[in-house]
């Protein structure tokens, strides 16, 4: 989708029609207006953006988060910038955030229980943690497991492991992990354990991927998530330890 800037919308004040600011939110229909809208699109959030008369929409379309800005002539589609910042990522990130938020209120408590390995550094506390969800067959997760333990090391904060399987030959590293007893560091040299299957193995593969990614809906890896419901999914070793230390007391 074509990404328009604030500036792109200044045509709209030329207009010779002027919209009552009251009612730019009432009576939009986007089917109207873009006849190639699928049918079941849902809109999720609106308001008035005033200093361009449209209204600023979210809406939810197969799945995914779409900003739209509209009244009852015209939409566009597409992220709006001021000053340098994008406003419907922001938009668009809230909103995710306080979704996620939710189902981490009624399913997060849990999250403990798919705890395959810790690990806390010393000095630490045990109440300051985060899980990480990863994936063993996932190469992202992989590259950055041991920059995960340094971060752990200079905010001095443990980390929770959880696995999920995702991708491919993964269910065995899994099992055999759980059904082995390994620990932290073995997940750090990939020493997973001879392949074997056990109830319990399979037992955590189960619950582990109807938790994390039916319930929480989380299937990036690596992702981390705090004790406050807050999450962030990606490998940036820098913006992870800024996430981490700026949400974490």
């Amino acid at each position: 989708m074509k990404r328009v800037g604030l500036a792109c919308l200044l045509f709209l004040f030329i207009l010779p029609l002027r919209l009552n600011a009251s009612n730019v939110c009432d009576n939009i229909s986007l089917s109207r207006i873009m006849p190639y809208m699928p049918p079941d699109y849902r809109i999720i959030s609106k308001k008035l953006l005033r200093d361009a008369n449209l209204c600023d929409m979210l809406i939810s379309v197969n799945g995914k988060i779409i900003p739209v800005y509209a009244n009852s002539k015209i939409a566009i589609i597409g992220s709006l910038f001021k000053d340098g910042k994008s406003i419907s990522d922001k938009e668009v990130n809230a909103y995710l955030s306080n979704q996620f938020k939710k189902r981490f209120d009624t399913y997060g408590k849990h999250l403990n229980s798919l705890v395959a390995a810790d690990y806390f550094p010393q000095p630490s506390k045990r109440n300051r943690f985060f899980y990480l969800v990863v994936d063993p067959q996932c190469p992202y997760s992989n590259n950055i497991k041991n920059d995960i333990k340094k971060i752990c090391n200079r905010l001095k904060i443990g980390a929770k492991l959880i696995f999920i399987s995702k991708y491919k030959g993964s269910e065995d590293q899994i099992s055999s992990f759980v059904c082995n007893k390994k620990g932290f560091s073995d997940y750090l040299k990939d020493n997973f354990g001879n392949t074997n299957r056990c109830k319990r193995g399979s037992d955590y593969i189960k619950r582990s991927n109807d938790l994390i990614m039916d319930d929480l809906r989380i299937t990036d890896t690596p992702t981390i998530i705090l004790p406050s419901g807050k999450k962030y999914s990606g490998i940036n070793t820098h913006l992870i330890e800024q996430f981490i230390k700026n949400n974490t007391k």
